[in-house]
C-alpha cells in the first residue's frame, strides 16, 4: 500500500479549454451562449485566446474550469492548509466517528538515523496512547485530541482553476513555501495540470503582486510540563463588534427589498424566508480564545465568514485541552495527564535538535489550543447556530456557539431570540435516526434562554 502523500485529480470538466475560451469570447462575439460554445469545440485558437486574456489580468474565465482532487495519506497539517481556502468545497474523514489507530502518519523523508528514531518514537507514543484511551472508553471525538498533526488524512477538495492557481502560488511562493510536503503535493498537481489544462500553468508562476514573507517563523514553544485547560476555559467567546442600530438597518433593508411595504414584519420572518438577504446587512465580530486545533476545523469549514487563524507553526505545544469525558473520571484524567506529561518530555528531548524543530508543526496535537477571530453576517450566523447548537454537535463547538448566541441575544434580542438549533428554529429534527431524542427539552431550554439569556445551561 502506498503511504506517500498524494493529490490525484479524479474529476474535471470535459471541455475545460472550450468552456474558458467561450467565456473569453461571449462578451465581444455575436451569437448565443450555446452557439459560441459549439464553435469553440476543437478550435485551435482556444489556448492562445485564454492565455492572452489571462495575461491582461482578466481571470474570471478560469472559474468555469473545475477540478476535484482526492488527497490520500496527506498529513493533517496539509489538510488544515487546504481547508482554509474559502473558495473551495471539502469533505473530510471525520475524527469524531472514524478510528484513526491504524491511519499511520507522515514521516519527512529527509529524516534519517537518530532524528527519524526520535520522530517516530514521539508519534508512536501518541498513537499508542490514542488506542489506549479508546480501549478505556473515551469517545473517539475526545481521544482524537492527542493525535499529532502528522497523522494521515484523506479528503476530497473541489475548486475552480482560478482558486487552484491561487493555492499553488500560496504553496510555492507564500505561506507554504517552506513546507516540503506541501511542495510535493503542489508538484503532483502541476504535473497533472500539464496534461489536463496546460493553459493554467502560467497561473502557477509567482505573481508580481505577491510580497515576500519572512523566512523566520516564530520559534516553537516547548515546555517541560504541560498546561491543562478545563472545559470552562475552552472556546471563550467575546462579541467585540456589532451594528449600533441593527433594527434600523433591517428596516432599511426590508423597505428596499420590499418596495411599498409599510413597516417591518414579525421578526421571525427574517429567519424563515427563502433569501434572507436582509440578514446579510448585519455583521458581527467575535474573538475566540483557547479553541483546539480540532475545533478550528469545525469553524473554518463554514465558508461565508472572514476568519483569522494563526499558522500552526506558531502553536504553543505546552497548552492542552482536557475533554469533559476525561475530566470527570479521575482514573482517565490521571491517564490523560500522564500521556501529555510524557509528550512534553519527548518534545524537550528535541529542544536543541534543529532538524526536528524545523518540522515541529507535525508535533502539534489536535488538543493544542490557539486564539482566532471571525466576522459573520446574521444570515451565516443563523446557519452556523442551527448546526452548532444541536445536541449532536461536537461539545467544544456547541459550548462556544451557545455562548455566541447568548451574547447575540443580549445585543439584539428581537432577532436572535429566534435563533437556535434546527429543532428550535424549524420545529422538527433533521437528524432522522441520529436524533438525540430530546427535542422537547432542547426547545424548552432555548425558549428559557430567550426569556433569560444568562439562564439555564443546555
Amino acid at each position: 500500500m502506498n503511504t506517500n502523500p498524494q493529490a490525484i485529480i479524479i474529476s474535471y470538466n470535459t471541455h475545460n479549454e472550450a468552456i474558458c475560451a467561450s467565456a473569453a469570447r461571449i462578451s465581444t462575439t455575436p451569437g448565443n451562449a450555446e452557439e459560441i460554445f459549439q464553435k469553440a469545440q476543437g478550435n485551435a485558437k482556444n489556448r492562445n485566446l485564454i492565455e492572452k486574456v489571462l495575461s491582461s489580468g482578466h481571470k474570471s474565465l478560469l472559474e468555469h474550469a473545475v477540478f476535484t482532487i482526492a488527497f490520500r495519506n496527506v498529513s493533517a497539517y496539509v489538510e488544515q492548509f487546504f481547508i482554509e481556502c474559502r473558495l473551495a468545497s471539502f469533505t473530510v474523514k471525520s475524527r469524531r466517528y472514524v478510528d484513526f489507530s491504524q491511519s499511520g502518519y507522515y514521516i519527512p523523508p529527509e529524516l534519517t538515523g537518530n532524528d527519524r528514531h526520535l520522530y517516530e518514537n514521539y508519534m508512536d507514543h501518541l498513537f499508542h496512547a490514542y488506542h489506549t484511551l479508546l480501549e478505556s472508553g473515551v469517545p473517539r471525538e475526545d481521544a482524537r485530541f492527542i493525535l499529532p498533526y502528522s497523522f494521515h488524512s484523506n479528503f476530497y477538495c473541489t475548486l475552480n482553476a482560478r482558486e487552484l492557481g491561487h493555492v499553488i502560488c500560496a504553496i510555492q511562493y507564500g505561506r507554504g513555501r517552506n513546507i516540503p510536503e506541501l511542495k510535493q503535493i503542489a508538484a503532483q498537481i502541476t504535473e497533472q495540470i500539464k496534461t489536463l489544462f496546460p493553459c493554467l500553468l502560467p497561473e502557477f508562476e509567482k505573481p508580481d503582486t505577491l510580497q515576500d514573507v519572512s523566512d523566520s517563523p516564530r520559534e516553537p514553544v516547548f515546555s517541560p510540563s504541560p498546561v491543562f485547560l478545563s472545559q470552562a476555559e475552552i472556546g471563550s467567546v467575546e462579541l467585540i463588534h456589532a451594528p449600533v442600530d441593527p433594527l434600523s438597518l433591517l428596516n432599511i433593508a426590508w423597505k428596499i427589498s420590499h418596495p411599498g411595504c409599510a413597516g417591518l414584519p414579525e421578526m421571525s420572518t427574517f429567519c424563515k424566508g427563502e433569501r434572507l438577504r436582509e440578514l446579510e446587512q448585519l455583521s458581527y465580530t467575535f474573538t475566540i480564545s483557547n479553541i483546539s486545533l480540532s475545533g478550528i476545523t469545525h469553524i473554518v469549514r463554514h465558508r461565508m465568514q472572514s476568519v483569522i487563524i494563526p499558522s500552526i507553526q506558531t502553536i504553543d505545544h505546552s497548552r492542552f485541552l482536557i475533554p469533559p469525558t476525561v475530566e470527570r473520571d479521575s482514573a482517565l484524567l490521571a491517564q490523560y495527564r500522564h500521556i501529555l506529561e510524557k509528550t512534553c518530555r519527548l518534545l524537550n528531548q528535541m529542544e536543541d535538535n534543529r532538524t526536528l524543530k524545523a518540522y515541529h508543526y507535525y508535533f502539534a496535537l489536535s488538543g493544542n489550543v490557539m486564539n482566532s477571530m471571525t466576522t459573520m453576517n446574521a444570515r451565516e450566523l443563523l446557519h452556523f447556530i442551527r448546526l452548532r447548537t444541536c445536541n449532536r454537535a461536537q461539545w467544544e463547538i456547541r459550548n462556544m456557539t451557545v455562548n455566541m448566541l447568548t451574547q447575540l441575544r443580549e445585543h439584539f434580542p428581537e432577532l436572535f431570540n429566534h435563533f437556535g438549533p434546527s429543532c428550535f428554529h424549524s420545529g422538527f429534527c433533521p437528524e432522522g435516526k441520529l436524533t438525540c431524542g430530546q427535542m422537547a427539552s432542547v426547545i424548552a431550554g432555548f425558549k428559557n434562554d430567550r426569556e433569560n439569556p444568562n439562564g439555564s445551561e443546555h
